[in-house]
């Protein structure tokens, strides 16, 4: 018995399944291996608390002579004869069912093995271009095109990786499944949690480095380093094309809010932040991103705080109102009233703004 190995088993397939980030509903599933015998995460068993004599223990030589034999092409008979060669693969006295991808931890000659779905992984795996910008970013991954689960997909796997390794020399550490998930795998939990964040800082790079990269282009702009990016469904919902709702809204965060796309070119976006200062002889203290959220700016943080609390609630009354039949902002005249008011001109400049 390996009690330490599967202790850190358990260890970080609590760690992993306990987390939403990582694994949903009870999904996921997790593997250690010896020379002889497999140690998998059961069907239906929950990885966040999962103990380390829950795992199911099976012949990896009854698994590997599985890939010998030759199974139905009738899908429902096939995979039936699978899972009674599985079944039959139990160690003496094993009563637990193994996971369905059991086959597929065992194809990976590391020890540990940890399969997710993640949320920032599979926006690659389901995304158009996803297969490409594994390639670029994970070059020593191996990416398996959708296709369905159990034998057929443990199939395809086993002559992907096996590729790989005629190619390489080396075993891939890193499976990506298209609208799948991910299996990761190496010879320690540390070398496991190592793998898990660099693919996550990669990924999280590309989904949220637009905002560092946007925000300075920005700030460059506006001249002013005070900003923040607030997000939220109510923000990528909120329609900025409707005139201020009050006075306050005005005076704080302006008449007009600059609107722009999430991928928009610097150049782009340096006409449009002249053509907005020209328009209406100011700068934007909002900006907002087509559908994803805002870039609220000040000019020092009390401004910053300011015109975030009053951009928030601009969000919040335009929300709010579809309770009472609909958004209706200030009319144009009243907006330009306020606008060229010297009452609030004046309030402004007194509060800071």
């Amino acid at each position: 018995m390996n009690m330490k190995e599967l202790e850190m088993l358990q260890e970080m397939s609590n760690l992993y399944g306990g987390n939403p980030e990582y694994v949903l509903a009870g999904g996921g599933n997790t593997s250690y291996k010896t020379g002889d015998t497999l140690y998998v995460k059961g069907s239906g068993t929950s990885l966040a608390t999962i103990k380390a004599g829950d795992f199911v223990r099976l012949y990896r030589s009854k698994l590997d002579a599985m890939w010998q034999k030759k199974y139905s092409d009738d899908e429902k008979t096939r995979e039936s004869e699978v899972l009674a060669d599985m079944m039959a693969a139990r160690l003496e006295g094993e009563t637990r069912r193994p996971s369905v991808e059991t086959l597929l931890h065992n194809l990976f000659p590391q020890k540990f093995v940890l399969h997710v779905h993640p949320a920032a992984v599979n926006g690659m795996t389901c995304g158009k271009n996803g297969k490409e910008i594994a390639a670029k970013i994970f070059p020593d991954s191996v990416w398996v095109d959708a296709c369905k689960p159990g034998y057929i997909l443990a199939d395809i796997c086993r002559r992907m990786l096996s590729e790989y390794k005629a190619k390489t020399g080396s075993d891939a550490d890193l499976l990506f499944l298209q609208n799948h998930g991910v299996f990761f795998a190496a010879d320690s939990t540390e070398d496991i949690d190592a793998l898990v964040t660099d693919v996550m800082g990669k990924l999280n790079s590309v989904i949220y480095g637009w905002k560092e990269y946007l925000g300075g282009q920005l700030s460059a702009l506006l001249g002013t380093g005070h900003r923040e990016y607030v997000s939220s469904p109510e923000i990528a919902a909120f329609d900025p094309s409707f005139r201020s709702p009050t006075p306050d809204h005005i005076v704080y965060c302006k008449a007009k809010y600059l609107v722009i796309d999430m991928n928009i070119t610097a150049e782009a976006l340096k006409s449009a932040v002249e053509n907005f200062a020209s328009d209406n002889g100011y700068n934007p203290r909002v900006v907002i991103v087509r559908g994803r959220g805002a870039f609220v700016f000040g000019t020092d943080a009390k401004q910053l705080d300011t015109v975030k609390n009053v951009f928030l609630d601009h969000v919040k009354v335009y929300s709010n109102s579809e309770f009472f039949g609909g958004y209706s902002g200030m009319s144009e005249e009243l907006v330009d009233f306020i606008v060229n008011w010297e009452v609030e001109s004046y309030r402004a400049k007194v509060s800071g703004n």
